[in-house]
């Protein structure tokens, strides 16, 4: 069956207008929790959208994420509410493990909504995405019960049901602790390695160095990172210290540039046809081991997630629409994770990156064949319209939510982040491979001792211009409390996002 593009936009058009009213008339009270139809209007769009553009493959998984959430929905939340009542009829204790999402005190009751839920009794276990605990309130209890915590819950339950596609289950006696993950032989393996990569940086760096190449190398903090990440959250650089998107797409394109680099030294490697899938698929590996061995945060997870569909999807010649990408992986942490959408860290990586994406047209595109002085330029406004474009995206939410913005978030962006790209990362990942390749043992002694000694220069060089800079523009941070509601923040995109196509597309044309 074939769908005209103007047909398929009206689909589009009357399917979120009627799913959007309707989600607002059964959930106008509690519009602030996610519900499971908003991951049906994304995978409703998604599907429409592929078929627009008649991308099979990604058409295929959102079928098969959609067959998931329906298996979810009608297979194991049915058979989970059964097993449980046959174990309240048995009067048996059963142990809960999960992550505090959210946490409701009224009417003498506590209730917590948990993410990523185990539900156990002896050998039998069941894996939940979400699930509400109840039990009596009291007040010696309540601040234990904070936002984050990984909890376990071990007791009797007294009624379970099924609220909104989400399993409730009400306690009437109860113990509580900490949830400890068992770890496995990979996980402790990667811990001992880790810990041997902090110990050499410990006893080669001096404690400033550490608090700033730990945080960029291994995503870990030292005793002395709190004073050092001071200036950083002053200044609205704190993304810097983070392994996020921005890290991520710089250390791929490092890795992609050796790999390279390297290919260019053969020449029946660098005539191969497929020289530059290789390349990539070479630098993807690199840096889904570096993720393994920082553990996985979840914003650099969600960037090599993004990068690898990107990457996997021009190779295969399917995706050529960097904004797909990006979609397609918010809507798998979603799936994962519904209550993700709230985070403060999801919000402001997706709508920068959005807006970055979404100027993309604008930006000058450097050739080969251009001068270096040219190239420099060029180079030059594209980390301008980046910042423009990330500026734009994120100062209501930052503004909304910190109640604070910083103007010198601006320039202090054009000058650091090619300096964390050029000098800073590039050293620190020199580190850290001869690190791991153990090269401090005689007699490459000194060769270890000469790059750490080289690092720590450069890290302590990078944050002096950050001081320096921050003295002249200190001036340019002050408080601003934006308290717009909905009508508000969709105005101000709506207009912005407007603008920008209307540029984009007029750019198309000159050019």
């Amino acid at each position: 069956m074939q769908f005209k593009w103007h047909k398929t936009g009206l689909i589009e058009l009357i399917f979120l207008l009627a799913a959007l009213i309707w989600i607002f008339f059964r959930y106008h009270e509690t519009l602030n929790l996610l519900h499971p139809e908003w991951i049906i209007l994304g995978l409703g769009l998604g599907f429409l959208w592929c078929l627009r553009h008649k991308l099979y493959i990604p058409l295929f998984l959102l079928l098969l994420i959609a067959g998931t959430l329906l298996h979810q929905w009608f297979v194991v939340l049915p058979n989970s509410l059964k097993w449980l009542q046959e174990e309240i009829s048995a009067e048996e204790a059963i142990m809960v493990n999960g992550k505090i999402q959210e946490r409701i005190v009224e009417n003498g009751t506590i209730r917590l909504q948990l993410n990523s839920v185990d539900v156990i009794k002896g050998e039998q276990k069941q894996w939940l995405p979400e699930a509400i605990l109840s039990f009596p309130e009291n007040s010696r209890r309540i601040s234990s019960f904070y936002r984050g915590r990984k909890l376990q819950v071990i007791g009797r339950l007294d009624h379970v049901s099924i609220k909104k596609n989400r399993l409730n289950l009400a306690f009437s006696k109860f113990r509580y602790r900490n949830a400890i993950s068992p770890q496995t032989k990979l996980s402790r393996k990667r811990n001992s390695w880790v810990r041997q990569l902090t110990d050499r940086a410990e006893y080669h760096l001096s404690n400033h160095a550490l608090a700033l190449y730990l945080p960029l190398t291994l995503a870990k903090r030292s005793y002395d990172s709190r004073s050092t990440a001071k200036i950083f959250q002053e200044t609205g650089m704190a993304h810097l210290l983070a392994i996020s998107g921005l890290h991520i797409g710089l250390i791929y394109g490092i890795i992609l540039g050796l790999v390279r680099w390297l290919g260019r030294l053969s020449n029946r490697f660098l005539e191969h046809p497929r020289f530059y899938g290789i390349t990539h698929l070479i630098s993807l590996t690199g840096i889904w081991f570096y993720l393994l061995l920082i553990g996985m945060p979840t914003p650099a997870f969600r960037a090599v997630c993004m990068l690898s569909l990107l990457v996997a999807g021009r190779l295969l010649g399917q995706v050529h629409n960097p904004l797909y990408a990006l979609f397609a992986t918010a809507f798998f942490f979603i799936f994962l994770n519904p209550a993700v959408i709230y985070e403060v860290s999801f919000q402001l990586s997706f709508i920068a990156v959005f807006f970055i994406l979404w100027f993309l047209p604008l930006y000058p595109q450097p050739h080969e064949n251009d001068v270096f002085w040219k190239r420099t330029f060029k180079y030059g406004l594209i980390s301008f319209a980046i910042t423009s474009a990330v500026m734009l995206g994120t100062w209501p939410v930052v503004a909304s939510i910190f109640g604070r913005i910083s103007l010198e978030t601006f320039w202090l962006n054009l000058i650091m982040v090619p300096l964390l790209g050029l000098f800073v990362l590039p050293c620190c990942l020199l580190t850290l491979v001869v690190s791991a390749l153990s090269l401090g043992n005689p007699p490459f002694g000194i060769l270890e001792n000469g790059i750490f000694s080289l690092t720590e220069l450069v890290v302590e060089g990078w944050f002096a211009v950050l001081q320096n800079l921050h003295r002249w523009g200190d001036w340019a941070s002050f408080p601003l409390n934006l308290d717009w509601g909905p009508p508000q923040f969709i105005l101000y995109y709506a207009i912005i996002l407007g603008f920008g196509k209307l540029l984009t597309d007029r750019f198309r044309k000159i050019s």
